[in-house]
C-alpha cells in the first residue's frame, strides 16, 4: 500500500512540495514573532494586533475560500496563492535585510498573507481526492499530515538556532524559497477529472452556501452549543500563543527557547495522534474533548508560573497533547456523522464561528500584558479553561452528540 502511494508521481511531488513549504512556514513563524517582539520592544499589544489581523482574515476569507475552491481550477489556485505568498515573504526579507522594516510593514504583510492563505488550505483539502484513489485517501492524508507535523517539530528549534547565528532575515529568505519550491512541485501534478462534481456545485452560489450553513447551525442545538462553547474558550484562551515569546524571554531562553517550545507543542500533537486511538476505548468523543481541556488548563497554568525552564518546556509538550485530544474528536465526529454533501459548509461555519471572538481577545492580550504579570494572565486562562471543562460535563446538549447530528440531517 505504501509503495503504491509513493509510485503515484503526482502525489509524491505534492508531498515533497508541501513538506518543504511546511519547513519554511516553521522558520517564518519563529522569525516573524521574534521580529515583532524586537520592533515593539516586547509590548504585547503589537503581538496581539498581528494575531488579530490574521484571525480576522481567516474568518472573513474562510467563508469565501471553500466555494471558490469548488468553482475554479484547483491546481491554478494553489500555484497563484503560493506565488503571492512567496513574493510577499521575499519583500519582507529585503526590508529586514536592509533595516527598513517597521511595525506597519508587519501589519500589511500579515494582512496580505492571511487573506490569501485560506484559499490554499480549503483547496488543498479538496484536491487530495483528485491525487489518489479513494481507498488510498486515509494513507495519503496520514503521510501528508505527518510530514507537516514533523516539519513543525524540526523548524521552530532550527529556526531559533538560525536566528542566533545569522539573524532573523534568513528565516524569511528560506520561507520565500520554500513557496517557490512548492510551486515547482505543483506544476507537473496531474489531477483526476471531476466534471460531474463541478456541474453539481455550479448550481449553488457562495451566498446560498453561507445561508445554508447558518440555517443548519441555528437549527441544531448541539452544533450551536458547540460553536458558542468553543467561541467562549477561544476568547479567554486567545492571548496564549501571542504571549509565548514573552514567556521565553522571561526565562532567559531567547528565540531558541521560543522555537523549542513551539517544537515541543508540535511534538505533543504528533504523540497524541498515536495515543488517541487508545484513549477513545475508554472515553466518549465529548469526554475526550473535555479531558483535553482539563489537561490544557494545567499545562497553561504551569507555563505562567513555573520557575524552572525545564518544567515550562515539559508543559509545552503536554499542551500539544491536550490540544489534539480536544480537537481531533470533534473533527472525527463531523466526518463520521455529517453527510458528505454538507460536511464542508457545516464544519466551516461551526469552526469559523468559534473564531469570531479571537481578534478581540488578542487585542485585549496586548493591554493585559502591559498591565498584569505573565504569571497572572496564564494562571487566569488556566482557571477559566478548567472551569469551562467542568461546565461542559453538565451541558445536556453535549449528551449523545452522534444521535443529535443524525437526527438533524434526517429531516
Amino acid at each position: 500500500m505504501h509503495k503504491q502511494l509513493f509510485l503515484n508521481r503526482s502525489f509524491f511531488l505534492y508531498l515533497i512540495g508541501q513538506t518543504v513549504s511546511s519547513l519554511g512556514d516553521g522558520f517564518y513563524l519563529v522569525g516573524f514573532m521574534w521580529l515583532a517582539m524586537q520592533l515593539s520592544g516586547g509590548k504585547g499589544i503589537v503581538l496581539g494586533g498581528i494575531f488579530s489581523i490574521f484571525t480576522i482574515c481567516e474568518i472573513v476569507f474562510g467563508f469565501i475560500a471553500g466555494p471558490v475552491a469548488d468553482r475554479f481550477n484547483k491546481k491554478r489556485i494553489l500555484i497563484i496563492v503560493d506565488i503571492i505568498r512567496g513574493l510577499v515573504i521575499a519583500i519582507l526579507f529585503v526590508l529586514v535585510k536592509f533595516n527598513a522594516i517597521t511595525i506597519l510593514h508587519l501589519y500589511v504583510i500579515t494582512l496580505i498573507f492571511s487573506a490569501v492563505s485560506p484559499f490554499f488550505h480549503r483547496t488543498e483539502f479538496a484536491i487530495i481526492p483528485q491525487l489518489v484513489e479513494k481507498e488510498m485517501l486515509l494513507k495519503a492524508n496520514g503521510f501528508l499530515g505527518g510530514s507537516k507535523k514533523l516539519m513543525q517539530v524540526i523548524a521552530p528549534s532550527l529556526g531559533g538556532i538560525l536566528i542566533g547565528f545569522f539573524g532573523v532575515a534568513v528565516c524569511f529568505l528560506l520561507d520565500a524559497i520554500s513557496f517557490f519550491v512548492s510551486v515547482l512541485c505543483i506544476i507537473p501534478v496531474v489531477l483526476k477529472s471531476t466534471t460531474e462534481r463541478t456541474v453539481i456545485n455550479e448550481k449553488k452560489n457562495i451566498f446560498a452556501e453561507i445561508k445554508q450553513g447558518f440555517w443548519i447551525l441555528r437549527c441544531s442545538s448541539f452544533l450551536l452549543t458547540l460553536a458558542i462553547y468553543a467561541l467562549c474558550i477561544n476568547f479567554f484562551a486567545g492571548p496564549l500563543f501571542p504571549l509565548l515569546p514573552l514567556v521565553s524571554e522571561r526565562i532567559g531562553f531567547g528565540p531558541s527557547g521560543y522555537g523549542l517550545m513551539m517544537s515541543l507543542i508540535s511534538a505533543g500533537l504528533i504523540t497524541s495522534s498515536f495515543l488517541i486511538g487508545f484513549v477513545q476505548k475508554f472515553l466518549s468523543t465529548i469526554k475526550m474533548l473535555l479531558a483535553g481541556l482539563i489537561i490544557s488548563a494545567i499545562a497553561i497554568s504551569i507555563l505562567g508560573w513555573a520557575p524552572l525552564s525545564g518544567l515550562i518546556i515539559f508543559a509545552a509538550f503536554i499542551l500539544g497533547i491536550a490540544m489534539n485530544l480536544s480537537n481531533l474528536p470533534i473533527i472525527t465526529l463531523f466526518q463520521k456523522n455529517i453527510p458528505q454533501d454538507k460536511i464542508g459548509v457545516v464544519s466551516s461555519f461551526v469552526f469559523t464561528f468559534a473564531q469570531v471572538a479571537m481578534p478581540i481577545s488578542m487585542i485585549l492580550s496586548g493591554y493585559l500584558v502591559d498591565t498584569f504579570s505573565l504569571s497572572t494572565i496564564f494562571l487566569s486562562i488556566g482557571v477559566v479553561v478548567f472551569l469551562s471543562a467542568i461546565v461542559g460535563f453538565a451541558l445536556p446538549q453535549f449528551r449523545q452528540p452522534e444521535l443529535q447530528i443524525e437526527t438533524q440531517f434526517e429531516h
